[in-house]
């Protein structure tokens, strides 16, 4: 993997050399970008228009501001966004968590091309994330929160994320035919250093950019130092092209592709059995764990406009591949009179998991007359996705394996997903008043290709169809502030993991679990209701939400039964549970954000930012474990010419809406610093400090539901830390 970082550079190098230099666009503006009322966004109903008359909230994260906060991996998008968490470090599996709903019920969309689902425990994918982009293609990255099914489709339960990469445009300025830009960076939390290129051309009606990125770092360290981090080597390329027909039309190509490897000494996952072993002779002399995670995306873009019967037309044509194998290998050398073995073992344990989706996706608005504004699509996306495990076993002096076998944590299956949809924007009194009725109906087959369970019944096939509703409504308090209400509906057909999962596993001694297959799974459906407030308040921006979100047949495991077993002698051996997942009633989540920034005047600024987040089992009243404690921040920020510092406190309060028998974890404070400086119009340099006074503390989205009294202080974030990157602009 590392040969292919020379290759990138040598490509980047010679690309340059054949094109000819020119000025890139100035990205400069505003580190708090989400409070810009103009922002462009897509996310509310596919149609590209300012923040400030969307029906809905949305959070956004422009270029400038990615920029700013040296984001420098999925995990650290909307860091100062309390509504939304990322789980996860870099390289590990990662999840968006929006107002307290994560993993596959949020949809993840990239260029309007579906990303992967995840895989693990549970369903919160903590065996494979969702975290596979390079956050340095990025030109905006946007959340819409709440249900968004009548839009979406099926997964659009809690949430959307819409990822939007840069074209060649956002490089070059009018009458300029060639950009690019180049920059380097180091991240002190892994020690990674990073190298980009970008490149730029236009030639009368076609215009491509090549996107070019290599990094080198470790695992995300704690704030004892005490973890031994994996090697993280990562590289990616993206290239977009784009040709304007004569009639106005536009067609478009893009090719997308991540990789990302890791490296390290512990194989927990395969060793975690014989770790309490040592005292019997069972003596672990070497191991190893390595992944591979690839994502490779091609997409086909056509756009129309002034039709007969649309006024824009979009349809996009892609296949979206993503595949993670993970391998861990552990030696033994055993000796155990006790148990009568006395040997040098070999262990392997090799996991693969695919995804691939082929996806045909059509969007058109038409503006019926000065009330009413149609948007109307039709989606078709099939998908593809397996999971297998391999493991084998050596006994040097053996011929043959003691163990060779070859499972399926669920069986390959196939998933079509066809949809339709339409929504009307009716505008009312002179603009003052924006209604938006939507509906979309979904019809959703899942085949698991006529594979057995073990008991030799086979797995059941899923076919629904559902409908999903949405009504919204804004109302122009005056010319600066709106007051919006919504209500949403969302509809998640149960995930193949859930549906088909068939696993046993003894991660120790003392302990073994299953995981049975369920027949009977109905689909997780959520309604939302919100009501918010956006605009100006004399010379404050204000962006302030109510929300609650009810789901419905919401799935979750259930204890079939617990054993205890014994072995031949008749003696404890270990205790087995077994387990299935199930609809349980209902979970409510609630809550409020609110949003705030104040110029003091042309150079100096305030901004705070606020939620509070209560989710439980409605049969139970439990606490749901997404849920985050009270938090916020508050920003103090000044822009002068070519030199911009701002100060971020970060605060959350101690999280005691934890079940009983679960660790309550303590509240923080944290401060940021963030500095930039534009050395000329070509060259500039940002700088962060994180974590300003060295505060040791957890995360609590990370950490959630461990039990009262363990030791969590491998779990510590990073102390600390400080991020350098050097741009330059041509």
């Amino acid at each position: 993997m590392r040969k292919l970082f020379p290759s990138l550079l040598s490509l980047a190098i010679a690309s340059g050399i054949m094109l000819n230099q020119s000025v890139m666009a100035d990205e400069s503006g505003s580190s708090v970008a989400n409070t810009d009322l103009e922002v462009i966004v897509v996310s509310g109903n596919k149609v590209a228009k300012p923040l400030k008359d969307v029906v809905g909230s949305i959070s956004v994260m422009t270029s400038t501001e990615l920029d700013k906060q040296l984001v420098n991996d999925m995990n650290q998008l909307f860091r100062y966004d309390p509504s939304i968490k990322i789980t996860g470090s870099q390289g590990s599996a990662q999840n968006f968590v929006v107002r307290g709903m994560g993993s596959d019920r949020v949809l993840m969309i990239k260029d309007g091309m579906r990303m992967n689902e995840g895989y693990g425990a549970n369903g919160l994918n903590d065996v494979v994330g969702r975290g596979f982009i390079e956050t340095e293609t990025l030109k905006q990255v946007e959340v819409a929160k709440g249900a968004a099914s009548s839009i979406y489709g099926s997964d659009a339960l809690g949430g959307i994320v819409v990822f939007v990469t840069k074209d060649a445009e956002d490089y070059l300025q009018a009458g300029e035919t060639f950009a690019g830009k180049v920059k380097a960076g180091y991240y002190d939390d892994g020690e990674q250093a990073q190298l980009a290129a970008t490149f730029a051309l236009k030639q009368e009606s076609f215009q491509q950019v090549l996107h070019l990125s290599a990094r080198r770092g470790e695992e995300q360290q704690n704030y004892q130092g005490s973890l031994e981090p994996f090697e993280i080597d990562s590289e990616s390329l993206l290239y977009k092209a784009r040709y304007d027909l004569a009639s106005g039309d536009k067609l478009g190509v893009s090719v997308d592709i991540w990789r990302q490897d890791t490296q390290g000494d512990s194989a927990d996952g395969l060793l975690a059995y014989f770790r309490n072993l040592a005292k019997y002779g069972y003596h672990i002399a070497d191991e190893s764990i390595s992944s591979e995670k690839r994502s490779e995306a091609l997409k086909f873009n056509y756009q129309s406009y002034n039709g007969v019967w649309y006024d824009v037309l979009e349809v996009n044509a892609y296949r979206n591949h993503t595949q993670q194998q993970d391998s861990e290998y552990g030696f033994l050398d055993i000796n155990a009179p006790k148990f009568r073995v006395v040997e040098k073992r070999h262990m392997w344990k090799n996991g693969d998991y695919e995804q691939t989706t082929l996806g045909l996706l059509s969007h058109a608005s038409k503006q019926l007359n000065a009330m009413h504004t149609l948007g109307f699509g039709v989606d078709v996306e099939t998908t593809e996705s397996l999971r297998n495990t391999h493991e084998l076993r050596t006994v040097e002096g053996k011929a043959a394996p003691t163990k060779d076998e070859l499972t399926a944590k669920f069986p390959k299956n196939d998933t079509l997903r066809a949809g339709a949809y339409i929504n009307d924007e009716i505008s009312l009194s002179e603009g003052k008043w924006l209604l938006t009725p939507g509906v979309r109906l979904d019809h959703y087959d899942m085949d698991p290709n006529g594979k057995l369970k073990v008991d030799g019944t086979p797995f059941k096939a899923i076919n629904e169809t559902h409908a999903s509703l949405n009504f919204g409504a804004r109302y122009a308090i005056n010319p600066s502030l709106n007051a919006y209400f919504q209500y949403g509906q969302g509809f998640k057909v149960p995930a193949y993991d859930l549906a088909y999962i068939e696993h046993s596993m003894q991660p120790s001694s003392e302990y073994a679990y299953e995981v049975i297959p369920a027949d009977d799974l109905a689909p997780e459906t959520s309604d939302t209701y919100e009501l918010g407030l956006r605009g100006y308040v004399g010379e404050v921006v204000v962006n302030a939400a109510v929300y609650y979100n009810r789901f419905d047949d919401f799935l979750d495991t259930e204890l079939v039964k617990r054993d205890m077993v014994r072995d031949g002698e008749g003696n404890f051996s270990h205790i087995k549970e077994t387990y299935r997942y199930q609809n349980i009633d209902s979970v409510t989540i609630k809550g409020i954000e609110l949003g705030a920034r104040y110029d003091l005047n042309a150079n100096w600024h305030i901004q705070a930012n606020a939620s509070y987040q209560d989710g439980k089992d409605d049969a139970t009243g439990e606490y749901l474990t997404t849920i985050s404690p009270l938090s916020g921040n508050i920003g103090v920020s000044y822009e002068q010419d070519a030199i911009s510092s701002e100060l971020v406190l970060t605060l959350a309060k101690r999280m005691t809406k934890v079940n009983a028998g679960k660790e309550e974890i303590a509240g923080y404070g944290t401060l940021d610093w963030l500095a930039s400086y534009a050395v000329n119009a070509d060259l500039s340099v940002n700088l962060a400090v994180y974590n300003l006074f060295d505060k040791e503390y957890v995360d609590f989205n990370n950490v959630a539901g461990h039990d009262e009294g363990q030791d969590l202080s491998r779990l510590t974030e990073v102390g600390r830390n400080f991020a350098l990157t050097l741009s330059y602009q041509f």
